[in-house]
């Protein structure tokens, strides 16, 4: 199998949103190989250190201003380090993404001025691979290869992203191969690839999304280089390819640290790893194939109705499936148009939702619509063919996730953990949409050394939960739901030392009940609490008010509640203009009654929240969400 579709450039040559995007493509390399310029005295930091502290905003990167990073909320200006360091990362990343884009614009119009940048700016990282350091995401700096911990990069701030951009080096090389630049392969090969291979083997320790990447950059040189013994270290050796996929990945389908970014994010690299595979005839074998294709169908099958993505644990906020697209293009050029996949693949590309961009290691959209993908490998799709793939209720059991759903509305809901990688301490949190409307989501998390990450997006209070003591949820085990007709009923135990969970939501025509009940032995604080987006507003006056200062607790996101007012009613009606939400709410017997704004993901916009405090040992929580259509 060829790596670039067959009709790739008939294609292009007929197709004005396709030549939209050569034209971006062209004006992109072009001016980005005019100044052009790299030192590998710089040490490059994480990514994660690119938020603004005080809204969780990613800092704008610019390539004209290494040493200013304003954040694209609030405009505060960040300078001098990690915050350089981290440009230093993303320039680097840029650098490679152009020499990818340049070499799918030499494959296209054999204009060797396009090899040539692509040649240029992989030349500058093998003949200065020695000389960038080694070092890990925190800074620690190594000597050798021999001394150096876990997670090191040299040209990025980790081995992760020394995997992504070693990926992407390999599919340029590809595009651009020919016998007259034999000679600039071989020098690639040596200063640059295998350098790479002897820095992240060491890496490969453990069954993990990163580990995942590492195999999938070294499988990909392996093929490249045609290293067969390489190539089965990547397959079969102890966390090799199969191990990842077999001890990873849970019966339903789903990666074992419970986000669907991560969950995506391995299949980005696995994935590109199996389409190389398929091109030098080294195939994966049909039990990987087929884990692949139950993870990309599962996806489509969790997602909501609308394609918006549920989001528990770590990740991005407002993940939809055409975030993800160029994952399933990779696949789909694998499997083929007529399979499972190409079919979803076309129903994501046809539905009509703004994808959602990641902030970190990005993808390569055309204006944040096509993806590299889709024109390397799908162009000859027939996007206007395809089958529907009805949604239904699932449990998925060992992933902890189950999802309600009728013709109007869809309830997700998230009742444990597989351990505490990537966890939020959220157990039995709800995430609830309606048709094309979210009206409660998890706002997931900035990057992970933001103030707010870790203050609030990462705290119980943050989630659509119960939060005893005022303390972040402790437990990291799974739970334990039975999924019915038009009910899911889901309990935890131990959710606290000693205090157990019962959620039960049972879905109606137009909204849901949601009944929460806890167990314990003390009489310490239980808030429930239920976030509604920040698109709706109060649909008439609320009477019968007293403004409150504070909850009584000073962290654990306590200390970012705003506005908060204690109510005499238990009947709320809000609108976004077009859907009236009707919510009522049923205390226990000692039960308080609070609403507040509480901090957006970023905090652009504030949502209303909704908290009742019960110091009962067994308190039980009511509330019913009716929807209206304006």
């Amino acid at each position: 199998m060829n790596f670039v579709n067959d009709n790739f450039k008939k294609v292009i040559d007929i197709s004005k949103d396709y030549q939209s995007v050569i034209n971006q493509f062209k004006k992109d390399v072009t001016n980005f190989s005019n100044i052009f310029h790299d030192d590998a005295n710089l040490k490059s930091n994480w990514g994660h250190q690119y938020f603004c502290n005080d809204d969780g905003g990613r800092l704008i990167f610019d390539l004209n201003k290494p040493h200013e990073h304003v954040c694209c909320v609030c405009n505060k200006v960040y300078e001098g380090q990690p915050y350089d360091g981290v440009w230093t990362y993303m320039y680097r990343n840029e650098a490679i993404v152009e020499a990818l884009k340049s070499a799918t614009l030499y494959y296209y119009t054999k204009d060797n001025k396009f090899r040539e940048i692509t040649m240029k700016i992989i030349s500058f990282y093998s003949d200065n691979y020695k000389k960038f350091v080694i070092h890990t995401k925190e800074d620690v700096v190594f000597d050798n290869l021999k001394n150096m911990s876990w997670g090191c990069g040299k040209i990025m701030p980790q081995g992760l992203n020394e995997s992504i951009i070693a990926i992407r080096i390999v599919q340029s090389l590809e595009l651009i191969k020919s016998e007259d630049i034999k000679d600039f392969i071989k020098s690639i090969k040596n200063n640059l690839l295998y350098p790479m291979v002897e820095l992240l083997v060491p890496q490969v320790n453990a069954i993990h999304n990163i580990r995942a990447w590492n195999i999938a950059a070294i499988g990909s040189i392996a093929l490249f280089c045609n290293d067969l013994n390489l190539f089965n270290f990547c397959y079969n050796s102890e966390f090799g390819i199969k191990a990842q996929l077999d001890k990873g990945v849970s019966e339903d389908g789903f990666w074992f640290e419970g986000s669907i970014l991560y969950n995506f994010f391995l299949l980005e690299g696995i994935t590109s790893f199996m389409l190389l595979s398929e091109v030098y005839n080294h195939p994966f074998e049909e039990k990987e194939k087929s884990i692949i294709t139950q993870m990309l169908v599962r996806a489509y099958m969790y997602s909501f109705d609308n394609d918006i993505l549920p989001n528990p644990n770590d990740g991005w906020p407002n993940l939809n499936l055409k975030t993800f697209s160029y994952v399933y293009h990779m696949a789909s050029r694998v499997f083929g148009e007529d399979s499972k996949i190409g079919n979803i693949t076309k129903l994501i590309e046809n539905k009509k939702i703004i994808r959602t961009s990641l902030p970190l290691s990005q993808s390569i959209y055309s204006k944040n619509g096509i993806a590299l993908e889709r024109l390397l490998f799908n162009t000859d799709f027939n996007y206007s063919k395809t089958t529907k793939v009805e949604r239904s209720n699932y449990n998925y059991k060992n992933s902890n996730f189950a999802m309600l759903r009728n013709d109007k509305l869809n309830l997700f809901i998230k009742y444990g953990l597989n351990g505490p990688s990537h966890a939020h301490p959220d157990i039995l949190n709800i995430e609830v949409a309606y048709k094309d409307t979210l009206i409660s989501r998890d706002i997931s998390n900035a990057g992970y050394k933001s103030n707010l990450c870790n203050k609030w997006h990462r705290k119980t209070l943050c989630h659509n939960t119960v939060i005893c003591g005022g303390e972040n949820i402790t437990s990291r085990s799974p739970g334990v739901a039975t999924l019915l007709k038009n009910k899911i009923i889901a309990f935890h135990k131990d959710v606290y030392e000693k205090i157990d969970y019962k959620r039960e939501c049972l879905i109606l025509e137009n909204g849901f009940e949601d009944t929460f009940y806890v167990k314990s032995n003390n009489t310490k604080t239980k808030d429930f609490i239920f976030h509604v987006e920040s698109q709706f507003n109060f649909n008439g006056v609320i009477e019968h008010f007293n403004k409150v200062e504070n909850l009584g607790y000073e962290d654990n996101g306590y200390q970012y509640l705003e506005d908060i007012v204690e109510l005499t009613q238990n009947e709320i009606k809000l609108t976004n203009g077009y859907l009236e939400l009707f919510l009522s709410f049923v205390l226990p017997v000692d039960g308080k009654f609070y609403m507040m704004k509480t901090m957006d993901n970023p905090v652009t916009t504030k949502r209303i929240s909704f908290l009742i405090r019960s110091y009962e040992k067994n308190p039980i929580f009511k509330m019913k969400l009716k929807c209206k259509e304006l």
